[in-house]
Protein backbone atom coordinates (compact mmCIF):
# COMPACT_ATOMS: atom_id res chain seq x y z
CA UNK A 1 0.00 0.00 0.00
CA UNK A 2 1.42 3.08 -1.16
CA UNK A 3 -0.05 6.92 -0.09
CA UNK A 4 1.69 10.16 0.29
CA UNK A 5 3.54 10.63 3.75
CA UNK A 6 1.39 12.35 5.98
CA UNK A 7 4.37 15.09 7.64
CA UNK A 8 3.89 15.53 11.34
CA UNK A 9 3.81 18.56 12.50
CA UNK A 10 6.82 20.54 14.16
CA UNK A 11 6.66 20.23 17.55
CA UNK A 12 7.17 23.72 19.64
CA UNK A 13 10.19 23.98 21.68
CA UNK A 14 10.01 23.55 25.44
CA UNK A 15 12.35 23.03 27.89
CA UNK A 16 12.22 19.73 27.58
CA UNK A 17 14.49 17.45 24.80
CA UNK A 18 12.35 14.26 23.79
CA UNK A 19 14.73 11.20 21.94
CA UNK A 20 12.44 8.10 20.80
CA UNK A 21 14.43 5.39 19.65
CA UNK A 22 13.86 1.70 18.59
CA UNK A 23 16.39 -1.09 20.49
CA UNK A 24 19.32 -0.21 17.60
CA UNK A 25 19.48 2.94 18.82
CA UNK A 26 17.53 4.32 15.64
CA UNK A 27 14.50 7.61 15.11
CA UNK A 28 11.02 5.68 15.66
CA UNK A 29 8.45 8.59 14.25
CA UNK A 30 5.33 8.79 16.17
CA UNK A 31 3.07 7.51 13.38
CA UNK A 32 5.43 4.22 13.02
CA UNK A 33 3.94 0.53 13.45
CA UNK A 34 3.55 -0.67 16.79
CA UNK A 35 6.97 -1.82 17.95
CA UNK A 36 9.33 -1.53 21.26
CA UNK A 37 10.32 1.97 21.27
CA UNK A 38 12.73 4.05 24.01
CA UNK A 39 11.78 7.17 25.38
CA UNK A 40 13.91 9.59 26.92
CA UNK A 41 13.58 12.95 27.72
CA UNK A 42 15.71 15.53 29.37
CA UNK A 43 15.33 18.49 31.48
CA UNK A 44 18.91 20.34 32.01
CA UNK A 45 21.48 18.21 32.82
CA UNK A 46 19.35 15.42 33.80
CA UNK A 47 17.90 12.70 31.62
CA UNK A 48 15.23 9.82 32.39
CA UNK A 49 13.70 7.09 30.14
CA UNK A 50 11.40 4.67 30.00
CA UNK A 51 10.58 2.05 27.27
CA UNK A 52 7.23 1.22 26.04
CA UNK A 53 6.05 -1.69 23.55
CA UNK A 54 3.51 -3.96 22.67
CA UNK A 55 2.27 -6.54 25.04
CA UNK A 56 2.24 -8.88 22.18
CA UNK A 57 5.42 -8.33 21.21
CA UNK A 58 6.61 -9.36 24.79
CA UNK A 59 7.12 -13.04 25.44
CA UNK A 60 5.89 -12.95 29.27
CA UNK A 61 3.01 -10.82 28.53
CA UNK A 62 2.33 -12.26 24.94
CA UNK A 63 -0.67 -14.47 25.79
CA UNK A 64 -2.18 -11.95 28.09
CA UNK A 65 -5.78 -11.49 27.23
CA UNK A 66 -6.09 -8.41 25.08
CA UNK A 67 -2.68 -8.19 24.68
CA UNK A 68 -3.61 -6.59 21.26
CA UNK A 69 -5.57 -3.52 23.38
CA UNK A 70 -2.57 -3.49 25.76
CA UNK A 71 0.59 -1.35 26.29
CA UNK A 72 3.81 -2.17 28.91
CA UNK A 73 5.94 0.37 30.52
CA UNK A 74 9.28 -1.67 31.42
CA UNK A 75 13.24 -0.40 32.25
CA UNK A 76 12.18 2.39 34.26
CA UNK A 77 14.97 4.58 34.74
CA UNK A 78 14.00 7.99 37.01
CA UNK A 79 15.36 9.21 40.47
CA UNK A 80 12.93 8.33 43.24
CA UNK A 81 10.40 11.79 43.19
CA UNK A 82 11.50 13.47 40.26
CA UNK A 83 9.36 15.81 38.78
CA UNK A 84 9.97 14.42 35.24
CA UNK A 85 8.29 11.25 35.81
CA UNK A 86 5.03 12.26 34.91
CA UNK A 87 5.89 13.98 31.70
CA UNK A 88 8.09 11.03 30.62
CA UNK A 89 5.11 8.52 30.92
CA UNK A 90 2.93 10.30 29.58
CA UNK A 91 4.85 10.83 26.55
CA UNK A 92 5.60 6.90 26.04
CA UNK A 93 1.66 6.55 26.56
CA UNK A 94 0.96 8.87 23.73
CA UNK A 95 2.61 6.18 21.27
CA UNK A 96 0.64 3.84 23.32
CA UNK A 97 -2.75 6.16 22.21
CA UNK A 98 -1.60 6.34 18.73
CA UNK A 99 -1.50 2.43 18.46
CA UNK A 100 -5.07 2.39 20.05
CA UNK A 101 -4.56 0.71 23.19
CA UNK A 102 -6.68 0.72 26.01
CA UNK A 103 -4.73 -0.55 29.03
CA UNK A 104 -1.04 -0.02 30.49
CA UNK A 105 0.79 -2.80 32.23
CA UNK A 106 3.78 -3.08 34.26
CA UNK A 107 5.88 -5.16 36.50
CA UNK A 108 7.63 -2.50 38.29
CA UNK A 109 6.43 -1.97 41.55
CA UNK A 110 7.34 1.92 41.38
CA UNK A 111 4.85 2.47 38.72
CA UNK A 112 2.08 1.16 41.08
CA UNK A 113 1.73 4.14 43.10
CA UNK A 114 1.01 7.94 42.00
CA UNK A 115 0.80 9.32 39.53
CA UNK A 116 0.33 6.21 37.52
CA UNK A 117 -1.92 4.11 39.98
CA UNK A 118 -1.87 0.86 38.52
CA UNK A 119 -3.72 -1.74 40.21
CA UNK A 120 -2.70 -5.38 40.93
CA UNK A 121 -4.35 -7.70 38.49
CA UNK A 122 -3.41 -11.67 40.35
CA UNK A 123 -1.04 -12.11 37.36
CA UNK A 124 2.19 -12.26 39.23
CA UNK A 125 3.42 -8.74 39.93
CA UNK A 126 1.70 -7.33 36.91
CA UNK A 127 -0.50 -4.45 37.47
CA UNK A 128 -2.62 -3.01 35.17
CA UNK A 129 -4.54 0.68 34.45
CA UNK A 130 -7.01 1.72 31.89
CA UNK A 131 -5.04 3.50 29.55
CA UNK A 132 -7.29 6.93 29.56
CA UNK A 133 -7.44 7.14 33.48
CA UNK A 134 -3.59 6.67 33.38
CA UNK A 135 -3.11 9.64 31.02
CA UNK A 136 -5.47 12.04 32.96
CA UNK A 137 -3.55 11.53 36.13
CA UNK A 138 -0.25 11.69 34.72
CA UNK A 139 -1.52 14.76 33.30
CA UNK A 140 -2.81 15.93 36.39
CA UNK A 141 0.59 15.81 38.11
CA UNK A 142 2.89 17.27 35.53
CA UNK A 143 4.35 21.18 36.62
CA UNK A 144 3.98 24.15 34.01
CA UNK A 145 6.73 22.90 32.42
CA UNK A 146 5.27 19.46 31.76
CA UNK A 147 2.20 20.20 30.52
CA UNK A 148 3.55 22.65 28.16
CA UNK A 149 5.88 19.56 26.58
CA UNK A 150 2.45 17.62 26.03
CA UNK A 151 -0.03 20.36 24.61
CA UNK A 152 3.02 20.92 22.11
CA UNK A 153 2.78 17.10 21.27
CA UNK A 154 -0.97 17.03 20.98
CA UNK A 155 -1.70 17.99 17.06
CA UNK A 156 1.27 15.75 16.09
CA UNK A 157 -0.18 12.62 18.11
CA UNK A 158 -3.72 13.93 16.12
CA UNK A 159 -1.98 13.42 13.19
CA UNK A 160 -0.13 10.34 14.01
CA UNK A 161 -2.95 8.72 14.50
CA UNK A 162 -4.33 9.70 10.96
CA UNK A 163 -1.81 8.94 9.46
CA UNK A 164 -2.30 5.41 10.89
CA UNK A 165 -5.73 5.28 10.03
CA UNK A 166 -4.12 6.23 6.28
CA UNK A 167 -2.73 2.88 5.98
CA UNK A 168 -5.77 1.17 6.89
CA UNK A 169 -7.85 3.41 4.37
CA UNK A 170 -5.41 2.99 1.56
CA UNK A 171 -6.03 -0.90 1.90
CA UNK A 172 -9.81 -1.08 1.69
CA UNK A 173 -11.83 -3.09 -0.79
CA UNK A 174 -12.75 -0.27 -2.99
CA UNK A 175 -8.80 0.90 -3.13
CA UNK A 176 -7.76 -2.05 -3.95
CA UNK A 177 -10.03 -3.07 -6.29
CA UNK A 178 -9.28 0.10 -8.33
CA UNK A 179 -5.65 -0.68 -8.04
CA UNK A 180 -6.22 -3.99 -9.43
CA UNK A 181 -8.14 -2.40 -11.98
CA UNK A 182 -11.72 -4.13 -10.94
CA UNK A 183 -13.37 -2.09 -9.78
CA UNK A 184 -17.09 -2.00 -11.08
CA UNK A 185 -18.90 1.32 -12.78
CA UNK A 186 -21.21 0.48 -10.05
CA UNK A 187 -18.75 0.85 -7.47
CA UNK A 188 -17.62 3.85 -8.14
CA UNK A 189 -21.22 5.31 -8.67
CA UNK A 190 -21.41 4.12 -5.41
CA UNK A 191 -18.79 6.06 -3.62
CA UNK A 192 -19.55 9.19 -5.83
CA UNK A 193 -23.44 8.69 -4.52
CA UNK A 194 -22.72 7.92 -0.87
CA UNK A 195 -20.50 11.19 -1.30
CA UNK A 196 -23.20 13.72 -2.34
CA UNK A 197 -25.18 12.75 0.84
CA UNK A 198 -22.98 14.41 3.14
CA UNK A 199 -21.07 16.80 0.76
CA UNK A 200 -24.06 18.62 0.11
CA UNK A 201 -24.89 19.34 4.00
CA UNK A 202 -21.46 20.34 4.59
CA UNK A 203 -22.28 24.45 3.81
CA UNK A 204 -25.22 23.89 6.27
CA UNK A 205 -23.24 22.23 9.11
CA UNK A 206 -20.64 24.92 8.60
CA UNK A 207 -22.85 27.86 9.02
CA UNK A 208 -24.19 26.00 12.02
CA UNK A 209 -20.55 25.88 13.73
CA UNK A 210 -20.62 29.66 12.48
CA UNK A 211 -23.87 30.54 14.36
CA UNK A 212 -22.69 28.69 17.56
CA UNK A 213 -19.20 29.84 17.91
CA UNK A 214 -17.75 32.79 20.43
CA UNK A 215 -14.10 32.23 19.11
CA UNK A 216 -13.49 34.99 16.62
CA UNK A 217 -10.63 33.06 15.02
CA UNK A 218 -11.83 29.70 14.85
CA UNK A 219 -15.38 31.23 13.43
CA UNK A 220 -13.09 33.29 10.66
CA UNK A 221 -11.55 29.53 9.89
CA UNK A 222 -15.31 27.99 9.67
CA UNK A 223 -16.24 31.31 7.62
CA UNK A 224 -13.27 30.61 5.11
CA UNK A 225 -13.77 27.11 4.59
CA UNK A 226 -17.96 27.16 4.13
CA UNK A 227 -16.88 30.12 0.95
CA UNK A 228 -14.67 26.78 -0.24
CA UNK A 229 -17.38 24.41 -0.10
CA UNK A 230 -20.28 26.10 -2.08
CA UNK A 231 -21.78 24.02 -4.79
CA UNK A 232 -19.52 20.97 -4.01
CA UNK A 233 -22.25 18.54 -4.91
CA UNK A 234 -23.04 20.04 -7.86
CA UNK A 235 -19.33 18.25 -9.40
CA UNK A 236 -20.53 15.12 -7.82
CA UNK A 237 -24.13 15.35 -10.19
CA UNK A 238 -21.86 16.09 -12.99
CA UNK A 239 -19.67 13.27 -12.57
CA UNK A 240 -22.73 10.69 -11.91
CA UNK A 241 -24.34 12.15 -15.22
CA UNK A 242 -21.21 11.46 -17.19
CA UNK A 243 -21.27 7.99 -16.32
CA UNK A 244 -25.05 7.84 -17.02
CA UNK A 245 -26.05 6.82 -13.50
CA UNK A 246 -29.56 7.72 -12.07
CA UNK A 247 -29.05 11.41 -10.34
CA UNK A 248 -32.69 12.11 -9.72
CA UNK A 249 -32.24 9.20 -7.61
CA UNK A 250 -29.30 10.10 -5.89
CA UNK A 251 -30.60 14.15 -5.37
CA UNK A 252 -33.71 13.46 -4.32
CA UNK A 253 -34.63 9.80 -3.02
CA UNK A 254 -31.70 7.75 -1.86
CA UNK A 255 -30.67 6.76 1.64
CA UNK A 256 -27.21 7.16 2.77
CA UNK A 257 -25.70 3.74 3.29
CA UNK A 258 -25.02 2.80 6.94
CA UNK A 259 -21.39 2.89 7.43
CA UNK A 260 -21.77 6.68 4.89
CA UNK A 261 -24.25 8.07 7.52
CA UNK A 262 -21.97 6.78 10.68
CA UNK A 263 -19.83 9.19 9.18
CA UNK A 264 -22.13 11.91 9.04
CA UNK A 265 -23.67 11.68 12.74
CA UNK A 266 -20.16 12.12 13.88
CA UNK A 267 -20.14 15.89 12.54
CA UNK A 268 -23.89 16.18 12.57
CA UNK A 269 -23.60 15.56 16.45
CA UNK A 270 -21.03 17.41 17.22
CA UNK A 271 -22.48 20.27 16.12
CA UNK A 272 -25.55 19.97 16.28
CA UNK A 273 -26.21 18.24 19.33
CA UNK A 274 -23.14 18.70 21.41
CA UNK A 275 -22.12 22.07 19.73
CA UNK A 276 -18.27 20.97 20.36
CA UNK A 277 -16.68 22.79 17.97
CA UNK A 278 -13.04 21.15 18.33
CA UNK A 279 -14.43 17.93 17.74
CA UNK A 280 -16.86 19.12 14.88
CA UNK A 281 -13.49 19.00 13.18
CA UNK A 282 -12.73 15.53 13.85
CA UNK A 283 -14.47 14.74 10.60
CA UNK A 284 -13.12 17.02 7.92
CA UNK A 285 -10.21 16.31 9.31
CA UNK A 286 -10.29 12.90 8.29
CA UNK A 287 -11.87 13.31 5.31
CA UNK A 288 -9.68 16.19 4.02
CA UNK A 289 -6.49 14.37 5.48
CA UNK A 290 -7.15 11.02 3.37
CA UNK A 291 -8.35 12.89 0.31
CA UNK A 292 -4.95 14.95 0.54
CA UNK A 293 -2.84 12.06 1.36
CA UNK A 294 -4.13 8.80 -0.17
CA UNK A 295 -6.32 10.46 -2.95
CA UNK A 296 -3.20 11.13 -5.37
CA UNK A 297 -2.26 7.70 -5.72
CA UNK A 298 -5.74 6.31 -6.76
CA UNK A 299 -6.57 8.44 -9.33
CA UNK A 300 -4.30 7.65 -12.36
CA UNK A 301 -5.60 4.09 -11.79
CA UNK A 302 -9.27 4.86 -11.29
CA UNK A 303 -8.81 6.64 -14.78
CA UNK A 304 -7.76 3.32 -16.24
CA UNK A 305 -10.91 1.72 -14.67
CA UNK A 306 -13.14 4.90 -16.05
CA UNK A 307 -11.75 4.10 -19.54
CA UNK A 308 -12.34 0.29 -19.36
CA UNK A 309 -16.38 1.21 -18.29
CA UNK A 310 -16.14 2.68 -22.10
CA UNK A 311 -15.81 6.10 -20.90
CA UNK A 312 -13.12 7.75 -23.02
CA UNK A 313 -12.81 10.97 -20.51
CA UNK A 314 -12.25 10.11 -17.53
CA UNK A 315 -11.55 13.15 -16.02
CA UNK A 316 -15.28 14.48 -16.60
CA UNK A 317 -16.17 11.34 -14.02
CA UNK A 318 -13.11 12.63 -11.53
CA UNK A 319 -14.12 16.42 -11.45
CA UNK A 320 -14.98 16.35 -7.48
CA UNK A 321 -11.70 13.52 -6.59
CA UNK A 322 -9.41 15.83 -8.26
CA UNK A 323 -10.74 19.05 -6.55
CA UNK A 324 -10.62 17.61 -3.43
CA UNK A 325 -7.22 16.20 -3.74
CA UNK A 326 -5.81 19.39 -5.04
CA UNK A 327 -7.40 21.83 -2.57
CA UNK A 328 -7.11 19.80 0.85
CA UNK A 329 -3.89 19.13 0.09
CA UNK A 330 -0.92 21.41 -0.31
CA UNK A 331 0.72 24.19 1.70
CA UNK A 332 -2.57 26.72 1.39
CA UNK A 333 -5.54 23.48 1.52
CA UNK A 334 -7.97 22.84 4.02
CA UNK A 335 -5.34 20.60 6.12
CA UNK A 336 -2.68 22.76 6.73
CA UNK A 337 -5.51 25.04 8.04
CA UNK A 338 -7.21 23.15 10.09
CA UNK A 339 -3.63 21.89 11.76
CA UNK A 340 -3.13 25.58 12.51
CA UNK A 341 -6.40 25.67 14.09
CA UNK A 342 -5.77 22.52 16.40
CA UNK A 343 -2.72 23.77 17.80
CA UNK A 344 -4.57 26.28 19.56
CA UNK A 345 -7.57 24.06 20.76
CA UNK A 346 -6.22 21.29 21.78
CA UNK A 347 -4.33 22.63 24.95
CA UNK A 348 -5.59 19.93 27.92
CA UNK A 349 -5.64 16.29 28.10
CA UNK A 350 -9.66 15.87 28.21
CA UNK A 351 -9.90 17.89 25.38
CA UNK A 352 -6.97 15.64 23.19
CA UNK A 353 -9.33 12.64 24.20
CA UNK A 354 -12.24 13.72 22.99
CA UNK A 355 -10.99 14.68 20.12
CA UNK A 356 -9.12 11.56 19.07
CA UNK A 357 -12.25 9.98 20.20
CA UNK A 358 -14.27 12.04 17.68
CA UNK A 359 -11.31 11.09 15.16
CA UNK A 360 -11.26 7.27 15.63
CA UNK A 361 -15.25 7.34 14.84
CA UNK A 362 -15.19 9.44 11.69
CA UNK A 363 -11.94 7.30 10.53
CA UNK A 364 -13.49 3.98 11.01
CA UNK A 365 -16.46 4.81 9.91
CA UNK A 366 -14.78 6.58 6.84
CA UNK A 367 -12.99 3.90 6.43
CA UNK A 368 -15.99 1.20 6.20
CA UNK A 369 -18.31 3.15 3.86
CA UNK A 370 -14.98 2.41 1.46
CA UNK A 371 -15.42 -0.94 2.10
CA UNK A 372 -19.14 -0.78 1.30
CA UNK A 373 -19.14 0.52 -1.64
CA UNK A 374 -16.90 -2.48 -2.93
CA UNK A 375 -18.04 -5.04 -1.18
CA UNK A 376 -21.90 -4.48 -0.87
CA UNK A 377 -21.41 -4.68 -5.37
CA UNK A 378 -19.45 -7.02 -5.39
CA UNK A 379 -21.98 -9.06 -7.79
CA UNK A 380 -20.45 -6.36 -10.03
CA UNK A 381 -17.14 -7.25 -9.79
CA UNK A 382 -15.51 -8.18 -13.17
CA UNK A 383 -14.34 -11.44 -13.11
CA UNK A 384 -9.99 -12.30 -13.45
CA UNK A 385 -9.05 -11.42 -16.74
CA UNK A 386 -11.94 -10.33 -18.13
CA UNK A 387 -11.84 -8.58 -21.46
CA UNK A 388 -12.01 -4.61 -20.96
Amino acid sequence: MHHREIHLPHVLETSFIVRERDPRGAPVDLDAAPQVVRVELQRGERTVGVTVAPAELEPSLAALPGAERTCVLRDLDVPPAAAELAPLLYVALQRARVWRRSVVVSHDPRLAAAPLQLSALGRGELRAAPLDAAMHRLYAACDDDGRALLTSRYVAEATASLARHAEAFAGNAWCRAVHADRLAREQYVAALANTHQYVRYTPRLLARAISVCDDESLRDHFTRHFRGEQKHDRLIEADLRYLDADVEFVVNAMVPWGPTLAFMAVQESMVAFHEDLTCFIAAPFVAEGLAAHVGPTVLAPLAGNIRRWGYREPARATRFLVSHTREDGGDDGHWNATLAVLARLLRDDTTQQRFLAALHLAADAFTASYDAYADYLTLFTPPPLADP
